[in-house]
């Protein structure tokens, strides 16, 4: 027996611009949907019902881009996708990065049906852009590590009440303490999915000695020589921060010299440490990759996506010292 479809409901916003009038009939004619229209000027009540928002992208009649910032700005998480008739690959680009689920090309009168599936299918099954997908993984991973945990704390109480060989034990207790580490590692990662919507002005040079503080560092190792202030969601750059700290304290020793630098373009941190081979300093970045035994390989991972998240681009070097650098510059 083949169940039926669950209604899904569009919001489809600028249908009167050009060649757009029959979208929303062609989408109507589609079984599993229901279609409502939506003010491009707001305030998008319609949305709280909504399974996706379609904006035809025809500045400046719809500007779609701007359109979706304010969606996003006023917390609706769910699926816009931008069409157009004229395409022009800067305005995708554009629409990408600012983080629109998908940019869906001109159409026809012959091509109106095939837009109309298209939608749908996003509709459906959602390529979820990074605002949505924050939200899904961010409640599964806060999920994963709460029920995991439970667990793991009756293994560590029942440790305790067992007669074990201190050798054996202290092995058990490390892997429950990375197990921890592993799964405190993929909330923070999961929250880190999204680009970041709102920031403020932040002191980059109180930010690094905040950051060096939390992580244990001594205040004779760390040099700051930069005084700009930084557009970042404040926590989020001490986090970069702390994970560039701590890589520096675990593989060049608690006695490294880090420094945090202007460069113009963006700031810097660096040590004088054994440094990263050049054949190694793409893959730093990768989930899970490290060659330190105290680490779990996620900490320049993780610097990586907050990063990219502000838009950021963060490059792996070597110091004046002979030391590791990281760049990291604003787009």
């Amino acid at each position: 027996m083949n169940e039926q479809a669950p209604e899904r409901r569009v919001a489809v916003a600028g249908t009167e611009a050009g060649g757009s009038s029959g979208l929303p009939a062609a989408l109507a004619d589609r079984s599993s949907v229901t279609v409502v229209t939506v003010d491009a000027g707001g305030p998008f009540d319609e949305l709280a019902d909504a399974d996706a928002l379609v904006v035809v992208d025809d500045p400046p009649a719809t500007d779609g881009v701007e359109m979706f910032r304010r969606v996003r700005g006023g917390d609706w998480t769910l699926p816009v996708v931008l069409v157009s008739e004229a395409v022009d690959p800067e305005r995708v680009e554009a629409a990408l990065s600012a983080g629109v689920t998908e940019y869906l090309s001109a159409w026809t009168e012959a091509r109106t049906e095939e837009l109309a599936a298209r939608i749908e299918a996003h509709v459906r099954i959602p390529a979820l852009d990074g605002i949505a997908q924050a939200e899904r993984w961010d409640a599964i991973a806060g999920s994963l590590a709460h029920d995991a945990k439970n667990p793991l704390n009756v293994v560590t109480g029942r440790l305790e009440l067992l007669d074990v060989e201190d050798t054996h034990g202290e092995a058990i207790e490390r892997s429950v303490g990375r197990v921890e580490s592993l799964l405190s590692e993929l909330s923070t990662i999961a929250s880190l999915t999204a680009p970041v919507r709102n920031t403020d002005p932040v002191d980059l040079a109180e930010s690094a000695r905040r950051a060096w503080d939390d992580i244990g560092g001594s205040a004779d190792n760390l040099r700051v020589e930069t005084a700009p202030t930084v557009q970042a969601d404040p926590d989020s750059l001490r986090l970069v921060l702390e994970r560039l700290f701590e890589n520096a304290v675990v593989h060049a020793g608690e006695d490294a010299t880090v420094t945090v630098g202007d460069t113009g373009t963006g700031f810097y941190v660096a040590d004088d440490g054994p440094g990263i081979p050049a054949e190694d300093r793409q893959r730093v970045f990768e989930q899970g990759y490290g060659t330190a035994r105290e680490g779990e390989g996620y900490g320049l991972f993780v610097a990586e996506r907050v990063a990219t998240a502000h838009g950021w681009d963060i490059v792996a070097g070597e110091s004046e010292a002979g030391g590791a650098r990281f760049d990291i510059g604003y787009r």
